[in-house]
């Protein structure tokens, strides 16, 4: 398979749900992304973590999707407001150059601001799904060939902010508003116990 100038090395680690996934260097000129990979297939999941934690905080959920048919790629990313545009434009490269023929970008908190920024400075159509868990991203996205998912507790005062964007946002969308007050992603699962599975059915969808 040739990579263009694209170079990584594998690396298998065993994640706490008993699976392996493959740590992973991107390199793309002077732009290098540490990512964790789970999976297989030609629709690649680009995951992007909040400030809380890196991307460790996918160990699980990103089996999840893998044994449903996706490649998740979880990176590693400065996780500041306006940061993250080359490492995540890197892994889009990578994911393109290397099988994928969709992409679909899957964030939490912070991660899920730069999946929206991102997403709205590119072509409509770039990415088949954003799936937005506990965004503070107020700004409407306007998308109207890609699908959104937006997820959040009602009562989280950060995605309170997320919520609004939701609403503004163009159609297809989906919006799933739970019950509680917590911001991080097994808060939302606590809510909703078959969470991921409504996740996989956007990506399918």
């Amino acid at each position: 398979m040739k990579l263009r100038n694209l170079v990584f090395g594998l690396v298998c680690v065993t994640v706490a749900s008993g699976a392996i996934a493959q740590e992973f260097n991107i390199k793309a000129g002077d732009a290098a992304v540490s990512a964790l990979n789970f999976g297989q297939g030609d629709h690649v999941v680009i995951a992007l973590h909040g400030t809380d934690r890196g991307r460790s905080q996918y160990k699980g959920y990103g089996d999840e999707l893998a044994k449903a048919g996706f490649r998740v790629i979880a990176i590693d990313w400065p996780a500041t407001s306006g940061g993250g545009f080359k490492e995540l434009g890197t892994t889009v490269k990578f994911a393109r150059d290397n099988g994928a023929k969709k992409i679909s970008l899957l964030g939490y908190s912070r991660g899920a601001e730069l999946a929206a920024n991102y997403a709205r400075a590119q072509p409509d159509g770039e990415f088949d799904t954003l799936v937005l868990l506990s965004s503070a991203d107020e700004v409407s996205i306007p998308l109207t060939k890609t699908k959104k998912l937006f997820i959040f507790n009602k009562y989280d005062s950060i995605a309170r902010w997320g919520a609004a964007g939701a609403n503004k946002s163009a159609e297809p969308k989906q919006i799933i508003s739970l019950g509680g007050r917590g911001h991080q992603i097994s808060a939302l699962v606590s809510e909703k116990a078959d969470l991921m599975q409504d996740v996989i059915a956007a990506l399918k969808r």
